[in-house]
């Protein structure tokens, strides 16, 4: 079954790589969203070529980021493949090298 599920989603990421080169608004995608007859969605994020995947990733309904990859792609319908537009960058949390470690208050 696993084998099959995984045959699957390459097969949908490579009919997604192919929607993504054809469609000019798929521009600066980092993958494509397929929602199966089911809900899943295989997410499937590129490679160095559009040719290959790097990774393929199967997020059912229930999932916590199950909403949150729907919304991302401006909303998904079974059976539809929709590029994956970057996540805007977050900044890096400033980190705290050498500090001091802090004292008690004074009384």
């Amino acid at each position: 079954m696993v084998r099959l599920a995984l045959g699957v989603a390459l097969a949908f990421w490579f009919s997604g790589a192919a929607l993504c080169a054809e469609n000019p608004e798929a521009k600066g995608s980092i993958g494509v969203a397929t929602m199966l007859q089911n809900g899943t969605i295989l997410v499937g994020v590129g490679g160095p070529d559009a040719a290959r995947a790097r990774a393929v990733l199967m997020v059912e309904p229930g999932d916590t980021n199950y909403q949150s990859i729907i919304d991302h792609v401006g909303g998904l319908k079974p059976g539809e493949t929709k590029p994956i537009p970057p996540w805007p960058d977050q900044p890096p949390a400033p980190k705290k090298e050498n500090a001091a470690p802090e004292s008690p208050p004074a009384n």
